[in-house]
């Protein structure tokens, strides 16, 4: 009965040891790929090698000593157990063996380096490399690569020697009526920085804008509700906006810009925000120390009671900022749709073409006029999105005119949520190629 199960034990280690093929798969059809990487990866041993824990180094104790044999002599069945399991033993070290030569080649022809840190570094494979020369072979490709290599590696940049190498850009900063946010786009070497003031609109939408068409500025936003008159009326005072400056200056020094300095202002708003910027504009001598607005569908005026003719007076701090644009010396740039307001005053269409007879600006129809039908597949689920194109344009100097389609609260909303692809990269491209004084 006990040479029965030893038998069935025999068969069963027979047939285990029949899995293993005479000639093993190529080393790259049993290693782990990784699907970034082109390169084998090497991190753990291949599936077919899991039940053969013995390592390679632990081969001498295969063989049995002398005072191993005699026992073995006067136990038959012992004795055949013990031919089958060393039997198993050497034909798992010699497929070790064979497969560690077989991945060491693969790897030389490759030129890739053998690391000590590879989950697969049989004794055997390095023995082999050494006694075929591919060692050598792949020694001598190491040292022609090195050199190109070090040639290829980037200079190394003192960062530290910048003014902000310690800014933090993680957090929005929280001012009365609003926030400054610092955009991962803004850079400073030397501590100077531009800043734009932007009147009315959701936070998030207004940053995510500037932050898409890749604004070089510190941008503070500003809301104060839906009413033109609370901001025209807080903006009128003269001390208000300085001290909002000097809150955004004491903002960037805080979050680590060095030798922190204010260098270009820009008013920026949409809708109801025009308000705070006409009441800046306004103010003797403020005007001059702006450098660039933008109004996003929002310019408006009144009518006169008599004739109905647009009232110029309120349009007039708009007006001589238009013509030193006009003139190169400023930038401003509008957008406007074609809504016609509720109440006795007039629209954003209406308005602007009052400041293109003062700066003598022609309007002419947009290239993209006729794409209006045309819709674009844009979002993860393919949705179409008709095309914000301007029907108008008018441009004199460093003064922009655009004129888009739409009569409906949507269409009004799109000049703000489409900022970065409108008015913004007009101020971009000022500030990138006019030098600040």
């Amino acid at each position: 009965m006990l040479n029965f199960a030893l038998a069935l034990r025999g068969i069963g280690l027979a047939s285990w040891l029949s899995m293993f093929p005479a000639e093993p798969h190529r080393a790259e059809a049993q290693l782990l790929h990784d699907e970034d990487e082109p390169t084998l990866i090497f991190r753990r041993p291949p599936a077919s090698l899991a039940g053969m824990a013995m390592p390679v180094e632990s081969a001498a104790p295969v063989e049995a000593t002398p005072a191993e044999a005699a026992p073995v002599e006067a136990a038959p069945v012992r004795r055949s157990m013990s031919r089958l399991i060393a039997l198993s033993a050497g034909a798992g070290l010699g497929f070790a063996a064979v497969l560690g030569a077989l991945v060491s080649l693969q790897l030389g022809a490759a030129g890739v380096d053998l690391r000590g840190g590879s989950a697969i570094q049989p004794a055997a494979a390095a023995a082999v490399l050494r006694s075929t020369g591919a060692a050598a072979r792949v020694e001598a490709r190491a040292k022609v690569v090195a050199p190109v290599q070090a040639q290829a590696a980037a200079p190394i940049i003192d960062l530290d020697a910048r003014a902000d190498a310690t800014l933090d850009r993680s957090a929005v900063i929280p001012i009365p009526d609003g926030i400054i946010t610092i955009p991962s786009s803004f850079s400073s070497a030397d501590g100077a920085y531009d800043l734009v003031v932007h009147f009315h609109g959701i936070n998030d939408v207004v940053q995510a804008g500037f932050e898409r068409a890749g604004l070089n500025a510190v941008v503070m936003i500003i809301n104060m509700g839906i009413s033109s008159a609370a901001y025209e009326t807080r903006f009128s005072i003269r001390s208000y906006l300085p001290v909002l400056l000097a809150k955004a200056q004491t903002a960037v020094e805080a979050r680590g810009l060095r030798d922190a300095r204010l260098r270009r202002v820009a008013l920026s708003a949409f809708s109801a925000g025009y308000g705070a910027v006409r009441g800046l504009l306004n103010q003797p001598g403020f005007a001059d120390k702006v450098d660039a607005v933008l109004l996003l569908d929002g310019i408006h005026t009144g009518y006169m009671p008599i004739d109905h003719s647009l009232d110029m007076e309120r349009l007039k701090p708009f007006g001589r900022f238009a013509e030193l644009a006009a003139a190169g010396k400023k930038l401003m740039s509008i957008t406007h749709s074609e809504i016609t307001p509720v109440g006795d005053y007039a629209g954003t269409h209406e308005s602007t073409d009052a400041l293109l007879k003062l700066t003598g600006a022609q309007r002419s129809p947009s290239a993209g006029a006729d794409a209006q039908a045309v819709y674009d597949l844009t979002g993860t689920s393919g949705e179409a999105k008709p095309r914000f194109v301007p029907l108008s344009e008018a441009h004199r100097g460093a003064f922009h005119v655009r004129g888009y389609p739409g009569t409906q609260k949507p269409d009004h909303v799109r000049h703000l949520t489409r900022m970065a692809e409108t008015a913004v990269p007009d101020l971009v491209r000022h500030w990138s190629e006019t030098p600040a004084l």
